[in-house]
């Protein structure tokens, strides 16, 4: 958060809310008077040149900046990480700035009134720190009101754009995903839709504590075997499970009802894949301390036909994937025309 805290948040603001379409407030390069260049590493260095808008590296860090809390959960993230964040904004950059050159070029570039711009204008001041006006944070990032206006322009044409395409490709996969499409596309894959084998199990937990040592371990693998060996006696599991377990289930009678196998932890799955119907384990060793299983049922693996599949679900899936493929291909297409310049190594 380098940039933010030199610059203070009500500049960050500012930068973040123009950086994020592609035209940063404090990109001044073609108006700016003619200065020395940069020192490469600052955050004045032109970093990336997209149909000649060059945007520096402090865009860039502020862009990342309002990434990391939407892709990160932690504070710090490792380097690798940072770097697979850092390629989403400078993809995010060019991608704008290229749909706003096809946009401004086009026969039907949308119509943006001075209301629309007030519009952002106004959202802006509101979110600007108690005490700091929108003057005074424009001449601290050395951009007028009128660069301002303009990024606000260049934004909604290009959200305009956007969002008209996000709407013609949806439609397009919609249509694309019809009964046939998803009828073949089971055919081929019809190992997705098998209902995996499941088992119906009962436990009965006797914990041990992970720091207690040896000594709590066999201790609490005595007391479970003891209960495994009352169970195999004849006594009741259920009442067993109720008056024994430390498991949350010890309630329902130590009863995990059905799960698919492989959900469970792998020792249970393990034991109880050498299990018969109504038999009864020994001790399982898991993280938790010591488990005594006995396997109430089991349901084969089924083979789903088309018709029983869930086809909503399944139109949702395959049509994301449908208009990730349109969007990516007319990415890809407009930037095949696109002057694309990397200045730094660090950013390609």
């Amino acid at each position: 958060m380098g940039s933010f805290l030199r610059k203070g948040l009500a500049v960050a603001i500012l930068l973040a809310m123009t950086a994020q379409s592609g035209y940063a407030a404090a990109n001044e390069t073609k108006t700016a008077p003619t200065k020395a260049v940069p020192a490469k590493g600052t955050p004045e260095e032109v970093v990336l040149r997209v149909n000649g808008e060059e945007f520096t590296r402090e865009t860039i860090r502020t862009v990342v900046d309002n990434l990391l809390p939407i892709m990160s959960y932690h504070s710090s993230v490792s380097e690798t990480r940072y770097k697979e964040i850092q390629k989403t904004a400078v993809d995010s950059l060019i991608n704008r700035e290229i749909i706003y050159k096809v946009a401004k070029n086009s026969k039907d570039t949308p119509a943006v009134s001075k209301k629309d711009i007030d519009e952002e204008v106004d959202k802006l001041k509101k979110k600007l720190p108690k005490g700091q006006s929108l003057d005074t944070v424009l001449k601290n990032s050395k951009t007028t009101m009128a660069q301002l206006r303009d990024n606000y322009k260049k934004k909604i044409i290009t959200d305009r754009v956007t969002q008209k395409k996000n709407e013609e490709f949806k439609k397009k996969a919609s249509d694309t995903v019809n009964e046939a499409y998803m009828k073949d596309y089971y055919q081929k894959n019809a190992d997705k839709f098998k209902e995996p084998e499941q088992i119906h199990l009962r436990s009965i937990l006797v914990k041990a504590d992970p720091s207690g040592g040896q000594k709590v371990w066999d201790e609490a693998k005595k007391k479970a075997q003891e209960i495994a060996n009352k169970a195999k006696g004849g006594a009741d599991f259920a009442e067993l499970a109720k008056n024994t377990s430390e498991d949350p289930n010890a309630k329902n009678g130590g009863d995990m009802g059905w799960a698919h196998k492989g959900s469970l932890f792998p020792e249970i799955d393990d034991a109880a894949s050498r299990m018969k119907v109504g038999e009864i384990s020994d001790p399982v060793m898991t993280i938790y301390g010591y488990h005594i299983l006995k396997l109430e049922g089991q349901k084969p693996s089924v083979q789903k036909k088309f018709d029983e599949i869930n086809k909503d679900k399944l139109k949702a899936e395959l049509g994301a994937k449908e208009f990730k493929t349109l969007w990516d291909n007319w990415i890809k297409d407009i930037r095949s025309t696109a002057r694309i310049e990397y200045l730094a190594d660090d950013i390609k």
